[in-house]
């Protein structure tokens, strides 16, 4: 099994190292809706969110893929998304 790191990518997008940032709250909606709330030197600073895994019709278990966005600052200006292999498990 392969980690896609979450932190690992935030941080890329934000300009900053994985260990400057850290996880504020986890909140889970079912099985099907994951929210992550980072902050930044006690500031909140992104808000991503992981739905699925999302399978098209025919696409067996292990298949599908993990929706990723991210949404940095307060605004939903800055949106960033990506797909992850379902079989990826997604570090936090």
């Amino acid at each position: 099994m392969v980690t896609w790191d979450a932190r690992e990518w935030l941080a890329g997008l934000i300009g900053c190292s994985r260990d400057e940032l850290a996880v504020r709250s986890i909140d889970k909606y079912g099985d099907s809706e994951t929210q992550v709330r980072y902050e930044r030197a006690g500031e909140a600073v992104a808000r991503l969110m992981v739905r699925g895994p999302i399978r098209t019709m025919g696409v067996k278990a292990g298949g599908g893929t993990w929706e990723v966005s991210v949404r940095i600052g307060t605004g939903s200006e800055d949106v960033h998304e990506i797909e992850v292999p379902e079989t990826d498990e997604v570090r936090y």
